[in-house]
């Protein structure tokens, strides 16, 4: 059985809220004690984004729709019709545009709704009042809410009032579709696995660097090894997430990994997980030579801090450090700023 971690709600909401590119969530929730941010009050920020949305009248356009009829109208489907003409029935399709709110924008929030008031987990009055809202929406559809839908959604002048109750509504899914695979979930917390929080935690870094600092170009490389001799059974090199400072200089090279225990076990003896550390070393040894160049292991806290920093020459150090996704987002949001000090990671160098 995969390793579980136990996050809470708040941080989740927190670490896809930066995975979508919506940073502002979290900022809109300053004021908010974290405590109270539980899967029950994002549902309620859903519904308070519905609210406004149905207020301000629902965004309409024109829909494609083919129907079978006996009266001519719109565009005839010879091929959808000839099956009735064969078989003598006075019936033809036809397909016209209806100016409707049976749109992929109306259908996620309708899809949404339906899902919060299936949803156990949901305080009664929110599932409630999901269900009122759900009796507004009778001539749109309901579809299986799925990855791609959400990629199909693009955001325009006149519908980009939509755009914070659609990021809503993908963090709700998402943290649903998290609560699917493990049956521990609470209002408060999720359990998750090493895999998911991993691919989690990468994206985040990711986006978190690149909206929350201004001093490094922020990318994921790939790096082509330096050996001559047929490449096709290479390995491929991709870094999580590399920070180039924008002069050139300087570049961190960021590896997330989540497992359960920080420290492999061999004969008794506790150390670092090699593999990752033989890993790390090579992304940094396939960089500019004449670049100032850290690399930092990211594990999650399992009861020992880590921040420990080797130095390989006054050009390139390594560093191992642990986050603790139970603590405050004031505080992992600190931490992970502090990365970027240099002069911090050389303070824990080795001499």
């Amino acid at each position: 059985m995969d390793n579980l971690f136990k996050v809470p709600i708040r941080n989740l909401f927190c670490l896809l809220s930066y995975m979508n590119e919506m940073p502002e969530l979290v900022e809109s929730m300053n004021d908010v004690d974290e405590d109270l941010i539980t899967y029950d009050f994002i549902a309620k920020q859903f519904l308070n984004e519905v609210h406004d949305l149905n207020r301000r009248g629902l965004v309409k356009n024109y829909v494609v729709m083919k129907e079978s009829t006996s009266c001519l109208g719109g565009r005839l489907m010879m091929n959808d019709s000839m099956p009735y003409i064969v078989a003598r029935k006075p019936i033809v399709v036809c397909e016209k545009d209806d100016y409707s709110a049976n749109i992929l924008l109306n259908q996620v929030m309708k899809s949404t709704l339906k899902t919060i008031c299936l949803n156990r987990h949901v305080k009664e009055e929110t599932r409630k009042c999901s269900f009122m809202y759900l009796e507004l929406l009778p001539e749109v559809d309901t579809p299986s809410l799925m990855k791609e839908v959400f990629s199909r959604i693009f955001f325009g002048r006149h519908n980009v009032h939509y755009k914070r109750m659609v990021h809503i509504a993908r963090l709700l899914h998402e943290l649903m579709m998290l609560s699917h695979k493990h049956g521990n979930w609470s209002l408060f917390s999720a359990e998750i696995d090493e895999k998911s929080l991993n691919q989690i935690f990468e994206k985040f870094l990711f986006h978190f660097y690149r909206m929350e600092q201004q001093d490094y170009l922020v990318s994921s490389e790939v790096l082509q090894w330096q050996l001559e001799g047929n490449r096709s059974f290479l390995p491929s090199m991709r870094t999580d997430v590399s920070l180039t400072r924008k002069d050139g200089i300087e570049k961190l090279v960021i590896d997330a990994k989540f497992y359960k225990n920080v420290f492999q076990e061999n004969f008794g003896k506790s150390s670092f997980h090699s593999h990752n550390m033989y890993q790390l070393y090579t992304y940094l040894m396939h960089q500019p030579k004449e670049m100032n160049l850290r690399g930092i292991l990211i594990y999650p806290f399992n009861g020992i801090d880590v921040n420990d920093w080797y130095r390989w020459d006054d050009r390139m150090t390594m560093g191992m450090m642990t986050v603790n996704l139970d603590d405050s987002w004031k505080d992992i949001y600190g931490k992970l700023m502090s990365v970027l000090n240099k002069d911090l990671c050389r303070k824990h160098g080795s001499k």
